[in-house]
C-alpha cells in the first residue's frame, strides 16, 4: 500500500513456519465450533465453553500469565467465531483492552490487570463513542473536572455485552479538549458508582447489547488514567479503527453465509433449472466469494506482518480491513436478498436471523465516514509532510509560473502514462504481470494526484469529502492487489491445490480495481 516507499518484501505473504502448529490451531478451532454450537441459546453453557478454551489468555502475552498467541492464530480464532457475533464480540473487547493495557499502560498496570484478564478474573468491555474520532472535540459531552484537587467523572459511554464486565475503559474530555481513557473498576459492592442506563438488544442470534452507562461525580484517582493523559485521543482512534479481528470474523460468517446460499441454490429450481445454473446468480455468489477471498488476504497479510514485526504501525491497513468488512456484509445483505428474494419466506434460511446478524455488526462497527476520512487523511498527511520541501517550492510564485506553463502538460503525461519504477511484476509469479502493472500504475497516479492537489490546494484537501473518498478508495485497491498478488504467486510457488483459481481470482481483481481507481482519480485529476 505504500506509495512509492515499495519494498520487495511487501509481495512475500507471510505465513507459518511451522505447518504441525497451523494443523493443531485448526484442530482446536474446530473443536470450539463444534462446542458453542452445541452450547448455543444456553448463557451458562456458553460461558462454561469460554472458561474450559481459556479464551481470554490467547489475548495475552505469555509474560503476564497468558499463552503469548500470534496474530495468524487470533485471526483463525475469530474467523472461527465469525457465526456466532456474542461470543466473537466478547473476544473482541478482551483483545482490544488488554492491547490497549499493553501499548499505552504503565508497568503498574499491566502487572496488575493482564495476568487477570488472562485468568478470566477480570472481564473488561471498552467504551465507544462516535464523537471521539473528530478532531473537533466538541461534541463529547463526557468530562473530568477537576474540582478541589479531585477529578471527577461525568461521562456516558456505549459499551457492547457490559453488564457482567468489571473492567470499563471510560473515555471523557478534559480541559484543553484533550481526551483520556480512564479505567474503572467494578467490583463486589460498588456498583453505586454508576448507573446502568437503557438496555437495548441488538437483534442476533444470541441477543448483543448495547449498555449506555452513565458515570456521575464518580471521583477518580490520576492512577485510573490509561498511560499518560496527552495519549486519550490516540486511544480513542484506537479502538475504532483497530479491528483487524472484525475483518476475520466477517470472513468466517462469510463462509458460512457462501456455504447455505449454494446449497440453496443447487436445491431450489426456477423454470426447470437450479438456480446455480443462471448466470446472473453465479455472478453475485462468485463475487462475494471473490471479495470475500481479497478480505481474507487482506486479514492474514496483515497479521503476519504485525508477528514478523515488519512495519512499526499498521493503523491504516486496518481501518482498510475494517472498511472492507463493513462493505463486504452490506454486499452480503443486498446479494442474498437478490438470489433468495420473497422464497425467504418458504427457504429454511432463517433470513431474519441473517438479517439481524449483518444488521448488529454493522451496527457495532466504525461508520464507513470515519473510517474514509482516517484512511485518506492519514495517507495525505503522511505524504505531504513526506514531500514538504517538495510541495512547499511548487506553491512559491517562481513555480506556480513554471507550473502554468510547463507543470500541468508533465503532469498529465506522468498520470495518463506512468512509467514503472518498482518492477513489480519481476517479483511475483509470471502469470500476474498484468495485475502488477496495474498494481504499479495505480500507485504512480495516486502519487501523481496527492502531488498535483497538495501543490494546488495544501492540506486543505483533508476536508474535501469527494477527495477522502475517492483517495480511502484507492488505497483499498492498492492493499488489495498487494495482497492477492503476494497471496496467489505463494500459492502457486508451492504447488496448493487451488493455486490456478487464486491467479484467476488475482488478475479478475486487480484488472478491476485498476480500472475503478483510475475513473476515481481522474475525476479528482479533472
Amino acid at each position: 500500500m505504500k506509495i512509492v516507499n515499495f519494498l520487495k518484501d511487501f509481495l512475500i505473504y507471510p505465513e507459518y513456519s511451522d505447518t504441525d502448529e497451523a494443523d493443531k490451531m485448526l484442530q482446536l478451532l474446530s473443536s470450539l465450533k463444534k462446542d458453542i454450537k452445541a452450547a448455543a441459546n444456553q448463557e451458562d453453557s456458553l460461558m462454561a465453553v469460554w472458561d474450559n478454551y481459556k479464551l481470554s489468555s490467547y489475548v495475552v502475552p505469555k509474560k503476564y500469565g497468558g499463552v503469548d498467541m500470534c496474530y495468524k492464530d487470533l485471526l483463525t480464532i475469530c474467523e472461527g467465531l465469525g457465526s456466532y457475533w456474542r461470543f466473537y464480540f466478547r473476544f473482541e473487547q478482551t483483545h482490544l483492552a488488554s492491547s490497549l493495557i499493553l501499548l499505552y499502560g504503565n508497568d503498574l498496570q499491566k502487572l496488575h490487570y493482564l495476568p487477570q484478564i488472562a485468568s478470566g478474573v477480570i472481564r473488561p468491555v471498552v467504551g465507544f463513542s462516535r464523537p471521539e474520532m473528530e478532531s473537533n472535540l466538541k461534541s463529547v459531552t463526557s468530562l473530568c473536572d477537576f474540582t478541589n484537587g479531585k477529578q471527577n467523572l461525568i461521562a456516558t459511554n456505549y459499551f457492547i455485552n457490559a453488564a457482567d464486565a468489571n473492567l470499563l475503559l471510560v473515555f471523557a474530555k478534559q480541559a484543553g479538549d484533550k481526551v483520556v481513557c480512564y479505567l474503572v473498576e467494578r467490583k463486589d459492592g460498588n456498583s453505586d458508582v454508576f448507573e446502568m442506563g437503557t438496555k437495548t438488544s441488538v437483534f442476533g442470534r444470541n441477543g448483543l447489547e448495547v449498555n449506555l452507562l452513565d458515570f456521575k461525580q464518580m471521583t477518580m484517582e490520576s492512577s485510573a488514567v490509561l498511560g499518560k493523559p496527552e495519549n486519550g485521543k490516540k486511544i480513542s482512534q484506537k479502538t475504532l479503527v483497530k479491528r483487524i479481528t472484525f475483518g476475520a470474523a466477517v470472513v468466517g460468517f462469510m463462509k458460512t453465509l457462501i456455504n447455505s446460499l449454494s446449497e440453496y441454490c443447487n436445491r431450489t429450481l426456477q423454470q426447470n433449472l437450479p438456480l446455480a445454473k443462471m448466470n446472473a446468480i453465479k455472478h453475485l455468489v462468485t463475487k462475494l466469494a471473490l471479495n470475500t477471498y481479497v478480505l481474507e488476504s487482506m486479514c492474514y497479510y496483515v497479521g503476519g506482518l504485525h508477528d514478523e514485526e515488519l512495519v512499526l504501525s499498521l493503523d491504516v491497513e486496518e481501518a482498510v480491513i475494517h472498511k472492507y468488512a463493513r462493505h463486504l456484509l452490506s454486499e452480503a445483505l443486498s446479494s442474498t436478498i437478490d438470489v433468495v428474494g420473497i422464497n425467504a419466506v418458504a427457504s429454511g434460511m432463517n433470513f431474519n436471523e441473517l438479517l439481524n446478524e449483518i444488521m448488529a455488526s454493522l451496527l457495532l462497527s466504525s461508520t464507513e465516514l470515519d473510517l474514509k476520512k482516517f484512511v485518506a487523511s492519514q495517507v495525505i498527511m503522511s505524504y505531504a509532510n513526506a514531500n514538504a520541501d517538495n510541495i512547499r517550492q511548487w506553491r512559491s510564485f517562481d513555480k506556480r509560473l513554471y507550473e502554468r506553463i510547463f507543470g500541468r502538460v508533465e503532469k498529465a503525461i506522468s498520470f495518463h502514462d506512468p512509467k514503472l519504477q518498482h518492477f513489480i511484476a519481476e517479483h511475483a509469479h509470471p502469470s500476474l504481470k498484468d495485475a502488477c502493472i496495474n498494481l504499479e500504475h495505480t500507485m504512480w497516479r495516486l502519487e501523481s494526484l496527492l502531488n498535483l492537489l497538495l501543490s494546488n490546494h495544501g492540506k486543505s484537501i483533508i476536508h474535501d469529502y469527494t477527495a477522502l473518498g475517492a483517495i480511502s478508495k484507492v488505497i483499498e485497491y492498492n492493499f488489495g492487489m498487494i495482497t492477492t498478488i503476494a497471496r496467489s504467486s505463494r500459492s502457486y510457488s508451492i504447488g496448493l491445490r487451488n493455486s490456478d483459481l487464486e491467479i484467476s481470482w488475482a488478475q479478475l481483481y486487480c484488472s478491476e480495481a485498476a480500472n475503478i481507481s483510475m475513473a476515481e482519480l481522474r475525476k479528482l485529476y479533472d
